[in-house]
């Protein structure tokens, strides 16, 4: 019987290789034995160590040690923190690191300009460097210290100062609500009380680029409790402590103890903060319109954007007036007129869209509608630049008594 060949493709062969020529077997030989001899050749060099080939050339760096003219290139954007670059080889004393911030003017602060390259709390009185160097830039100064001249008070550390980028550092936590109301600067200090053994007072002085940002943190921390202060307008006491807000600055005293002694000083520097700083009360005129005649203390809120669920309510002060358990809300905008008689006719609109609203008889120059929107009532009127009204109260007629007494001068 005939043996049938498979069929193979093309002209491929039956090909076995039963044998290895002398000549590959001594090549691979020799390749195997070469890269053991390379390993081994490693393997003894990694263990010896050569002082030549990690030893400094100064030479190499007198490139570096010249003052740099002009704008770095690599620096990402002015105002971030500054990289150090040390020129000196020779081992020498280091002179001690300090961060550098703009100028101050009396008591106000400014933003720091650059932050030191590890981050920690820089100091005013620190060293800034040896003079008539021309390899070391001079450091720019931090700010002015924070001084306090009261009789029985002593410094137990330098003057603080961060920025809204290393805020962190010091509050933790608390940064980014802080952070959210553009604050530039944060400068602090602790101060002995000479007249009680242990008992200290910590210093705060935050500042913010407007009045208004000031004001909207310090309403944000309010505490509900505290007593109001008779010598700044937005500040209240607590049990150990004294919180306001002066110009574009909110200010935190507080004492470590309510010793007698302790608590008199930090009314003192309170007092003493509130002077020095300069008042300013730029884009508040809505706050300063706000009556006081029954306003429920620590109430009072600011409210930078989409007010009442409005785009065109911003900027908006709002307080609660009553007692606890019949509180009227009432919130005050000041504008332009064109700006608040349409930010009306906006609001009146979106209540007619998602409930009734009904246009009541002007008072005192003021219009006014009535709108009942998911169950709660609002009175809202319009009048020479301002929009307010009281909203969310459960009695309709409570809410437009008050607006109308509002409106003729009747609450003030």
């Amino acid at each position: 019987m005939a043996t049938t060949k498979p069929n193979r493709p093309g002209n491929r062969r039956d090909f076995v290789r039963t044998q290895v020529p002398s000549v590959e077997r001594l090549s691979s030989a020799a390749i195997l034995v070469l890269l053991a001899g390379i390993g081994v050749a490693i393997a003894i060099k990694g263990r010896h160590y050569n002082p030549d080939l990690y030893d400094v050339r100064p030479d190499s760096l007198k490139s570096t040690a010249t003052a740099v003219e002009g704008k770095s290139q690599t620096l990402k954007a002015e105002g971030a923190p500054a990289v150090a670059t040390t020129t000196t080889v020779a081992a020498a004393p280091s002179a001690p690191a300090a961060a550098a911030s703009g100028e101050t003017t009396g008591d106000t602060i400014t933003e720091p300009q650059t932050a030191p390259a590890k981050p920690a709390p820089a100091s005013a009185e620190g060293d800034a460097g040896a003079e008539g160097s021309s390899d070391t830039p001079k450091p720019a100064p931090i700010g002015e210290p924070l001084e306090i001249d009261l009789d029985g008070l002593k410094p137990m550390s330098p003057t603080e100062f961060y920025n809204s980028d290393t805020l962190y550092e010091k509050i933790d936590g608390r940064s980014p609500a802080y952070q959210s109301f553009n604050v530039t600067a944060l400068r602090c200090r602790s101060f002995n009380v000479l007249a009680a053994a242990g008992s200290y007072v910590d210093v705060y002085e935050y500042r913010f680029d407007t009045p208004v940002d000031a004001f909207g943190m310090y309403a944000l921390e309010r505490d509900p409790k505290g007593g109001p202060l008779d010598f700044v307008p937005d500040g209240y006491s607590g049990e150990m402590g004294y919180f306001f807000r002066q110009g574009a600055v909110y200010v935190q005293v507080m004492a470590s103890d309510q010793k007698p002694e302790t608590l008199a000083l930090t009314r003192a520097i309170a007092q003493n903060r509130a002077k020095a700083l300069p008042v300013d009360d730029s884009g508040l005129a809505g706050r300063r319109r706000m009556p006081s005649e029954g306003m429920i203390p620590g109430s009072v809120s600011y409210v930078p954007d989409n007010a009442q669920g409005q785009s065109s309510l911003h900027d908006v002060f709002q307080a609660k007036y009553g007692k606890a358990g019949a509180e009227v809300p009432f919130f005050i905008m000041v504008a332009t007129p064109a700006d608040a008689a349409r930010a009306w006719q906006s609001f009146q609109d979106f209540c007619r869209r998602f409930g009734k609203a009904e246009v009541l008889p002007d008072v005192s120059g003021g219009k006014l509608f009535r709108a009942q929107v998911f169950g709660k009532w609002k009175v809202i009127y319009v009048r020479e630049g301002e929009i307010g009204g009281t909203f969310d109260v459960a009695d309709p007629d409570a809410g437009r008594t008050f607006v109308e007494k509002y409106l003729r001068g009747e609450i003030k």
